[in-house]
């Protein structure tokens, strides 16, 4: 590879061990896969879920991260503040504190952002179009690439941390601009209508089904997309496939017309969603009103300050019964304005629990023993459930009304002490 001098006296431990070992992996990762050189990145987004030896291994002799760094929501849906709330076994939350404050530690140490989300643009690390990135995160990394149109690749938790503390990418994949081009064309058929967070998802999770690796690009949608709308439709395209760009015409910066998201190039491939392709793959987490659901999931990815009003206005009156859960994932910082606008006291005085963790990843099993089926209105989160939990509990999908009519809410009841 050609090194600069910097990266060379990195490689040579003029800098410490701990980057010393970290662009030396990815050095050897940058053989591998053929990079010719590094490419200083604007920003990275690292996964809080490495063992604390391997970070402290790594961060021996680092002062601070050279460039904004965020984290991705805590995994396997752990808060550390509102476990006891959601119905968490104590016995699952004496094993995982101990590592998760060790890490914060070292987080606070190098001066990377504690925001906790899967969309990180709203936490304050915005790079530019064209930007170079390490984002960790399947739904971070296609939002990134999709969305913003800065550059990442579908890095690893390790190759990820070390990018983070270098400020080095390798110059390979989704960086270089002639893998970018979308080669699949993705239409609707006119008898197709999108109307809530389930047809979104279900659209986005039949084409990364259907293409399965191939860079995309949807002709048709309407520019008045909301952005929540789009983030559902984008994000199971990289769950159910293993697709990394997804443009959209007239709306993703690299998709002003279909000729700019292909390239110039005729599409490989244009494949038309019919109505009963939707059906089809709805049927995969069919909601059946008539099953009892005792735990709803709602963000992933993370709630937005404008889902946060809808889930208020859902919730005002309401109260989640006893034996019932309502688990909400949102970043930090929309917690605050959500607070300021008096979202969160409606959420919470109806019984859901609002935390910043990761909805969607759950292997470890920490969901409440008695829960008999779950519901959410995203299809990446019930994907990674079924997967992860292998079938053990059913996941229903269906849009946000559905979540909490399966909730069964009741009228909210207030005592007066006289």
């Amino acid at each position: 590879m050609q090194l600069t001098e910097y990266e060379k006296e990195m490689a040579a431990g003029k800098y410490g061990p701990g980057l010393q070992k970290a662009i030396n992996i990815l050095i050897r990762y940058g053989e591998a896969c053929g990079a010719e050189k590094f490419v200083e990145i604007s920003s990275a987004h690292i996964m809080p879920k490495e063992p604390p030896e391997l970070l402290e291994m790594f961060t021996e002799g680092v002062d601070c991260v050279p460039v904004i760094t965020t984290t991705h929501p805590l995994m396997s849906a752990f808060s550390p503040e509102k476990w006891e709330d959601m119905g968490i076994p104590h016995e699952y939350a004496e094993k995982e504190l101990p590592d998760h404050e060790k890490r914060q530690r070292i987080h606070q140490r190098l001066g990377i952002v504690k925001s906790y989300s899967c969309l990180p643009m709203h936490m304050g690390n915005l790079p530019r179009k064209g930007a170079y990135t390490s984002w960790i995160g399947s739904c971070a990394q296609i939002l990134c690439n999709s969305l913003i149109g800065a550059r990442t690749n579908k890095d690893g938790t390790i190759i990820n941390l070390c990018c983070a503390l270098t400020g080095r990418a390798l110059y390979h994949g989704l960086l270089m601009q002639e893998n970018r081009y979308a080669k699949v064309v993705i239409r609707l058929a006119d008898d197709v209508v999108l109307e809530d967070d389930a047809d979104y998802g279900a659209l986005g999770y039949y084409v990364g089904n259907t293409v399965k690796n191939s860079n995309v690009v949807f002709d048709g949608i309407s520019p008045s997309i909301s952005f929540d709308h789009l983030k559902y439709m984008v994000a199971p395209v990289a769950t159910s496939g293993s697709v990394h760009i997804c443009h959209v015409v007239g709306i993703t910066p690299e998709a002003a017309t279909l000729e700019e998201a292909l390239g110039g190039r005729e599409p490989e491939e244009t494949l038309v969603v019919t109505r009963e392709d939707l059906k089809r793959t709805k049927k995969l987490y069919e909601y059946f009103p008539e099953k009892e659901v005792n735990l709803v999931l709602i963000g992933c990815p993370h709630v937005t300050i404008e889902e946060a009003r809808t889930l208020a206005g859902f919730l005002k009156g309401k109260r989640v019964p006893t034996g019932k859960h309502l688990w909400i994932a949102m970043g930090d910082p929309t917690y605050t304005l959500a607070k300021a606008m008096g979202y969160t006291d409606i959420i919470e005085g109806a019984g859901g629990v609002i935390s910043h963790t990761c909805m969607a990843t759950i292997p470890d099993s920490p969901i409440p023993e008695d829960t008999k089926a779950i519901m959410t209105n995203s299809f990446k989160s019930a994907h990674y459930v079924t997967s992860l939990q292998q079938g053990r509990v059913p996941v229903m999908v269906g849009g946000l009304k559905q979540c909490f009519d399966a909730l069964r809410l009741r009228e909210h009841e207030v005592s007066i002490c006289v």
